[in-house]
């Protein structure tokens, strides 16, 4: 017989005695077997075979039906933004360590988390950091970076119960979040950057009235007395610096306040003048070392009574830093001075919340608040060694 030229058809007979027709399309171990019912048939998808295999070359039966079927929708998804398959195989392998690196979005939280101790971030912004994007991993169990759309992202923080500068520090946030993952190769792309800002409305900080602020002195306890003064004539923040600072920092001599790094929101060290009406207020409880103020909750319970005392209702969030730099740039018109004593790295943040907030009259009587004497009169405290 004949040797038979490809492809090869061969007769089979079934256990129950059917005939069938079987055309081997397979070249080097790939493609496929066709089986039909008549040899008629069979002949005929040979013939059809070898057409094809003249016209298309060898590679035309190097994929197996579900292959070139798998390939005609690959392509069908391609076509409509003009991309071939061969483009979307290489973007697809020169991202398998994406693919492959996927976690869900909660564990990436956590790898941040403990990526940002270990970078020397403030306890206060770790804090914050955690709430916030614990709450929002919450919100999404099942998802992994790479499932975020901008839809999905806006659509949480429009849910959000929260003040827009609230919205916007949490977008920023997410920000933080969606950057590392990328770095990490846990997504392609931040969501972030497309997803829309709240509108802020402009509120200038609270801050006390000259009359307020004499009060508060005048009924704070002596526990607290050295805090509430550092706060309102040296303008320090009360968790991060006033709560955490030494005697041993604060320089009588030079008339200087020693802010540590580590006990500033910028991470930077920062002097800060010690007024005339301030040292009054601190020598009396001058000591070479120990705390300056209570921990934290006794410190906010006497700040409460205080406050209560002195008939103050309303206490907008730091307050006290607020008043300094209001009362501190419009007595003394010296912006960048006033910027300098704050931690502010420009004078944006002065102007924008802290200008003509405060008549000049009334700020020069702001820094002539001193401890009454036995008679009730003003009191001028001499520097000692």
């Amino acid at each position: 017989m004949a040797k038979q030229s490809w492809p090869i058809i061969k007769k089979r007979v079934y256990p129950n005695g059917t005939i069938g027709w079987t055309v081997d399309c397979r070249m080097e171990g790939r493609g496929e077997r066709l089986t039909f019912k008549s040899k008629t048939e069979a002949q005929t998808a040979a013939e059809q075979a070898r057409i094809k295999r003249q016209n298309e070359g060898q590679s035309a039966f190097a994929m197996s039906a579900a292959m070139r079927a798998d390939a005609e929708d690959a392509m069908a998804l391609l076509r409509p933004h003009g991309r071939t398959l061969r483009e979307a195989a290489a973007f697809m392998v020169k991202h398998l360590p994406v693919i492959k690196a996927e976690l869900p979005i909660d564990e990436v939280v956590s790898e941040l988390l403990k990526e940002k101790e270990r970078d020397g971030a403030s306890r206060r912004y770790l804090i914050s950091l955690r709430s916030t994007l614990f709450m929002f991993a919450g919100a999404f169990p099942a998802y992994k970076p790479s499932d975020f759309s901008v839809a999905a992202v806006d659509g949480y923080l429009r849910s959000l119960k929260v003040a827009p500068i609230t919205r916007n520090q949490t977008r920023r946030l997410l920000g933080v979040l969606f950057n590392f993952a990328v770095a990490r190769k846990y997504c392609l792309s931040s969501p972030i950057g497309e997803t829309s800002e709240a509108k802020e409305i402009e509120r200038r900080p609270g801050i006390l009235t000259v009359s307020q602020a004499a009060k508060l002195l005048a009924c704070a306890e002596p526990e607290i007395l050295p805090a509430v003064a550092l706060g309102m004539f040296a303008g320090l923040r009360p968790e991060s610096e006033i709560l955490r600072l030494d005697w041993s920092n604060i320089d009588f001599e030079s008339r200087l306040i020693d802010i540590a790094a580590e006990r500033t929101k910028t991470a930077q060290n920062r002097f800060v003048k010690i007024t005339g009406n301030l040292a009054e207020w601190l020598l009396p409880f001058r000591r070479a070392s120990g705390a300056v103020a209570p921990k934290k909750t006794p410190y906010i319970e006497a700040l409460q009574r205080a406050r209560a005392a002195a008939g103050i209702t309303t206490w907008p969030a730091d307050c006290l830093r607020h008043t300094y730099a209001s009362m501190h740039f419009a007595a003394f018109k010296n912006g960048g001075e006033t910027a300098q004593e704050m931690g502010h790295a420009s004078l944006t943040m002065l102007f924008k919340h802290y200008r003509e907030r405060v008549k000049p009259a009334d700020a020069l009587r702001f820094w002539e608040i001193r401890p009454a004497t036995e008679g009730g009169e003003g009191k001028i405290v001499e520097m000692v060694a």
